[in-house]
């Protein structure tokens, strides 16, 4: 493992903090190097030096995330930032290759990351695995809501009221499926970050049945995230939001699921849905994460070659069996040749076993090969909800 990469020092952080500003056209201000050193002192941080200079940098950020009721350790990637005079000479990939590394040593099972280039950073392993749908709605064209429950309240809050909902977003199905768990570190860091807004529903016994976080825009009203638990906070908090109706232009949400709202609409075409790539996402430490993996339904014994450039530890023969609901997982050979059942990449088993995509679609796609009926035998005992994801690192 490569440990030469970390940064430690306190002319470390300012050099990173500096480059930072200078790759992403930032400008400095107080709010933003207080979030900035906020979010940097959690992080396992990187940097590549020549002359004494810092020219490459990224961090990455030891957190966790709820899958289908698996907590899993997830380390998310951001900041990946290179000099322009440096660029093209690997120096980020080396970065890269390194936060891997530990990860791997360090029994972290997943990683995430927003790319700049996908093609980029398929070389390292990770695939498109996230998307949005992001929907537009010009004010004129707001459907009336009218409650037929008013005995809860709705109370508007700024950002303090991320840590008066973070039980309740926990709970949600939707931040079940690959979602972040907020630790409060990372509430305090969004604090910092954005000047948000939070519209929370209670019933008349006051306990939180949905919240709205949202941004009061120029001319847009732009809804962060949208949860509700039952009817009546449904009901309320879309109207509360149709109550900024003369207020501004347009109203917008990014919805970390490509479900929507339109067969809620008497003109589906006054809402413009627009799906868009969000994050990828790498399986890296394999064995952890088949092993604990929620299989939908057990699996007669498979062989799979799975292929990783990056992580020698994943690469090789694996043998799996799920019997009463009991995982074997055990890699028999570190080569690829070998009788097997299926052979792909870690970047297909990681969007196959998201969700993202089947393994029977690869395989149409060419993407992977192996015997049809393994294929299928193994795309049963997968899941099949589509991942979400709200955060961004």
């Amino acid at each position: 493992m490569t440990t030469d990469y970390r940064l430690t020092s306190d002319a470390d952080r300012e050099a990173f903090y500096q480059l930072y500003q200078y790759a992403f056209n930032n400008h400095d201000t107080p709010a933003r190097r207080q979030f900035f050193m906020d979010r940097y002192q959690h992080g396992w941080i990187y940097g590549r030096h020549d002359n004494g200079q810092l020219v490459s940098g990224l961090y990455s950020l030891p957190l966790a995330v709820n899958f289908h009721g698996v907590t899993y350790k997830m380390n998310g990637i951001g900041d990946v930032m290179t000099a322009p005079e440096y660029a093209g000479q690997g120096g980020a990939g080396q970065l890269l290759t390194a936060a891997l590394e530990e990860m791997a040593a360090k029994h972290v099972t997943l990683s995430y990351l927003a790319p700049f280039a996908y093609g980029y950073y398929r070389r390292f392993g990770y695939e498109h695995v996230f998307d949005h749908a992001h929907q537009v709605m010009a004010a004129r064209d707001l459907p009336r809501i009218k409650p037929t429950d008013w005995a809860g309240t709705v109370t508007r809050h700024g950002n303090e009221g991320l840590g008066l909902i973070n039980d309740f977003y926990a709970q949600q199905r939707q931040n079940q499926r690959g979602g972040l768990i907020r630790p409060t570190w990372w509430q305090h860091y969004l604090t910092l970050k954005h000047n948000w807004s939070i519209a929370i529903y209670r019933n008349v016994a006051d306990q939180i049945e949905g919240y709205l976080i949202y941004e009061r825009q120029a001319t847009n009203f732009a809804i962060q995230e949208w949860a509700t638990s039952t009817p009546a906070a449904y009901q309320r908090l879309a109207n509360f939001v149709t109550k900024h109706g003369t207020t501004f232009d347009t109203f917008s949400y990014d919805s970390p699921s490509t479900a929507n709202g339109l067969d809620l609409l008497a003109d589906p075409y006054r809402l413009q849905v627009t799906i868009q790539p969000y994050m990828m996402a790498r399986i890296v430490d394999l064995y952890d994460f088949i092993k604990h993996y929620p299989f939908t339904a057990d699996i007669q014994p498979l062989r799979l070659a799975v292929s990783d450039a990056t992580l020698s530890s994943n690469q090789g023969i694996w043998a799996l069996t799920r019997h009463n609901g009991q995982v074997t997982f055990n890699r028999v050979s570190d080569q690829l040749t070998g009788q097997t059942d299926i052979q792909l990449t870690i970047q297909q088993l990681t969007t196959a076993c998201f969700g993202t995509q089947s393994l029977a679609r690869a395989y149409q796609h060419g993407l992977i090969t192996g015997d049809v009926n393994a294929i299928n035998r193994l795309d049963t005992s997968l899941v099949k909800e589509r991942p979400a994801l709200i955060d961004y690192f």
